[in-house]
């Protein structure tokens, strides 16, 4: 299937979108420092909730844990999503899975096996396919904002990825041999995620957590815990009503793991062994 690389214009995007919020208002761009950055202004201009931020190139794209997200123009989808949530602040860390769910739905749409490891890699076939940084934007009517970050890699082949990243990192097209049109899968997109950030911001987060649930890598798992407070070894035993990760330790000690990087510890072989 050839698929254009053409960057993605407002028009054409807008003639088959079949969400009522979500990306209404749509700003395209062909290079930018960060789309968080560019909707952090927007927002104090007084752009409206489910606002789209979508760049070709990032020249400054972030990540989770300061590291820098790459994009391949005409390749892969780098956008934001600028919300005013009804939600308490303290339910802001949920956003991050529903909007996980929603990737996760729009891939099984066409067909794919997406797993979600927390707190916010889609994964195809075990390598990282999508990654979602959620940020406070500035204060608007004295009402929150969140922007919500996403990156997706679709029409990537193993050229396309830096050397260091080459296996860890897969695409849409990688996983599956196919590619697709991204301005049809930025529209699925899109109403998936107005779905699943609507169920959040309403107080139907268990919804959220049943789906997640569902795809999740994560749970039941071992795994080796890093954040800012150190690192230790345990097993994944559930997430909460908050989104935080629930982990017993070495020692049999439940710790409720709120930032971080969660690493899953391969078993070890019993290969020879009787």
């Amino acid at each position: 299937m050839k698929v254009s690389t053409a960057p993605i214009s407002v028009e054409l995007f807008a003639k088959g979108l079949r969400s009522h919020r979500f990306g209404r208002a749509f700003y395209s761009f062909s290079e930018v420092t960060s789309t968080n950055d560019i909707a952090g202004d927007l927002i104090r201009k007084g752009t409206p909730s489910g606002t789209l931020v979508l760049a070709e190139s990032q020249t400054k794209g972030r990540g989770r844990q300061g590291r820098r997200w790459t994009t391949s123009p005409g390749k892969a989808l780098a956008f934001s999503l600028i919300l005013y949530p009804k939600a308490r602040p303290d339910k802001i860390p949920g956003i991050t899975l529903a909007a996980a769910v929603g990737v996760a739905l729009t891939l099984e749409s066409y067909g794919l096996q997406p797993g979600i490891k927390w707190p916010n890699d889609i994964q195809l076939q075990g390598k990282k396919l999508c990654g979602i940084l959620t940020e406070m934007g500035p204060r608007r009517d004295n009402r929150s904002s969140v922007i919500l970050g996403i990156g997706i890699n679709l029409n990537q082949s193993i050229q396309d990825f830096p050397t260091e990243i080459r296996a860890l990192a897969t695409s849409f097209y990688r996983a599956s041999g196919k590619k697709v049109d991204r301005v049809e899968f930025l529209r699925e997109l899109m109403k998936n995620l107005e779905k699943t950030c609507t169920w959040w911001d309403e107080g139907k987060f268990a919804r959220v957590l049943k789906e997640w649930r569902k795809r999740s890598v994560t749970l039941g798992q071992k795994v080796l815990v890093e954040n800012g407070a150190g690192s230790f070894e345990g097993q994944v035993k559930d997430i909460d009503e908050h989104g935080f990760l629930l982990v017993t330790d070495k020692d049999g000690l439940s710790r409720k793991v709120l930032s971080g990087d969660v690493v899953l510890l391969k078993k070890k072989s019993t290969k020879g062994r009787s």
